[in-house]
């Protein structure tokens, strides 16, 4: 009875760790991110979009964001505002396009040495990549692991 009861242990383990792997498309995400809520999400088909750190304001990229400017500004457009991200203390705002869904904005954040580190890889490009991830809707979302490039 002890050897099943490990096995069927390990077994559950194994399953749950597999799950929390799989990479699912970021329009799926988006169509409905109340469903993730505090569960550890990998995200395909996403776009790292190159901000400056001091503004906020966009760098450009095929997100097809513009640079912020005051409203109304000739030729700069405002970019939409969704709710405010306010990331805690010692972390950074970063900004992520979804491809399969242009219009999703969520509040995605990292801590401020590995943000470094990402801007160091990146250079000024918009980046494809594949984040993981885990938050609330209202929150935001804390990123724990990335990959360029996907």
């Amino acid at each position: 009875m002890k050897k099943l009861t490990v096995l069927l242990v390990v077994a559950f383990a194994i399953v749950g760790s597999t799950m929390a792997q799989m990479a699912i498309p970021g329009e799926v995400f988006a169509s409905n991110p109340a469903r993730y809520n505090n569960r550890k999400v990998t995200l395909k088909n996403l776009e790292i979009v190159k901000t400056d750190g001091t503004t906020g304001a966009t760098i450009g990229g095929s997100a097809g964001t513009f640079t912020q400017g005051a409203p109304g500004a000739a030729g700069t457009p405002s970019a939409p505002v969704a709710t405010p991200c306010r990331p805690p203390r010692g972390f950074t705002e970063v900004s992520v396009f979804f491809k399969g869904e242009p219009n999703y904005k969520g509040c995605f954040f990292m801590a401020d040495n590995m943000k470094q580190q990402l801007d160091r890889e990146c250079g000024h490009d918009t980046t494809p990549a594949e984040l993981t991830f885990r938050g609330d809707s209202r929150a935001g979302y804390l990123i724990t692991f990335y990959r360029l490039g996907m």
